[in-house]
């Protein structure tokens, strides 16, 4: 009974991190303001899509979507795109003009692009294979 409870309570605590962690990085990326310490006024995006994300994860448990296959599903996804975002980020990050000091030494460089190498071999086997199924 109190493993139920405390699976239950940390279930009603991951729901809402997830939607505002969702939400922190899309306004972000727009350039919006974020976070539970600003008003609605102040931050009406995050509001927005943090309310998106509870009604939609909501929404999925009511559609008796199986949890266990969406977060395989989900893995796939970041797992495949995980390695052209690599790309972005070693480009970037070896970019004197836009990194300065802090640019990427020979080390960094060589194990992020092995890192690439091995994620895209990774996916591309992963398909070559047939290992996926929902």
């Amino acid at each position: 009974m109190i493993f139920a409870l405390g699976f239950i309570g940390s279930g009603l605590l991951a729901v809402p991190v997830l939607a505002a962690s969702g939400s922190v990085g899309l306004s972000g990326l727009l350039g919006k303001d974020w976070g539970f310490s600003r008003s609605i006024r102040e931050a009406p995006l995050f509001y927005i899509l943090v309310g998106l994300g509870t009604i939609g994860g909501t929404a999925l448990s009511l559609l008796s979507v199986n949890p266990i296959k969406l977060l395989v599903f989900v893995a796939v996804i970041n797992g495949v795109i995980a390695a052209p975002l690599l790309i972005v980020v070693l480009i970037v990050s070896s970019n004197q003009r836009l990194m300065g000091n802090y640019v990427n030494g020979r080390t960094a460089n060589v194990l992020g692009w092995f890192t690439f190498a091995l994620m895209a071999a990774a996916a591309i086997a992963l398909f070559a294979t047939g290992g996926i199924s929902f």
